[in-house]
């Protein structure tokens, strides 16, 4: 498989030689809600928001730019067997991969973040900047994880901790609004008033 150079460079942090990366079996991501029965169950799509660069949007859902739904998209998940796991239940992080297949190449994309100064809510994209570590727990939901809490005073840290700040919303992007998968910032709601608190869960196919 061809990898973008963010892919790349997730795959040269490790810091031994002889390494194996495994690449998961592809699967969908549903989305999981108990107050939006609307939400509930949707799946993701690659949806075009630039060039090479996809929106994680809900298939069935219509939008400004795209009245029409769209097909689920297919997935993979990539990380390192020398991968530190401080919690085997909440999974091992990698980055997460979508196919941008053109009509004479297949070109494989990771998902980073992009953030707006001015706003908590942030927008998972393929094909930008560095990848976002990702992982997936014993139950199959994606989350992120992190080692500090700055909600206390001095900050915890060393403890990792999983966060599924997931929520659907119509979120714009160079031109594009969509019914997306985004992130809140913190442990704060987000400000964005059309957010609809997910999880994520991953599905083989």
């Amino acid at each position: 498989m061809k990898f973008t150079l963010p892919t790349v460079a997730f795959a040269l942090t490790a810091t031994t030689s002889a390494q194996i990366y495994n690449e998961s079996a592809p699967f969908r991501l549903q989305l999981v809600s108990y107050s939006n029965s609307t939400v509930n169950g949707s799946y993701l799509a690659a949806c075009h928001s630039g060039a090479a660069i996809e929106s994680l949007c809900l298939a069935d859902a219509p939008s400004i730019s795209k009245p029409n739904p769209i097909s689920p998209s297919v997935f993979t998940f990539n990380s390192s067997d020398s991968q530190f796991v401080p919690n085997a239940t909440l999974g091992v992080s990698g980055v997460l991969v979508w196919v941008l297949h053109g009509s004479s190449f297949n070109y494989s994309e990771s998902m980073g973040f992009s953030v707006n100064p001015s706003s908590n809510v942030v927008l998972p994209l393929f094909g930008i900047g560095q990848p976002q570590y990702v992982a997936f727990d014993e139950h199959n939901l994606l989350n992120i994880q992190d080692y500090v809490d700055d909600t206390t005073d001095p900050a915890t840290v060393g403890l990792y901790k999983a966060y599924y700040n997931w929520y659907s919303c119509t979120t714009y992007f160079t031109g594009y609004s969509y019914v997306t998968l985004a992130w809140a910032l913190g442990v704060g709601k987000p400000q964005n008033p059309t957010c609809v608190k997910v999880d994520v869960k991953r599905i083989f196919v």
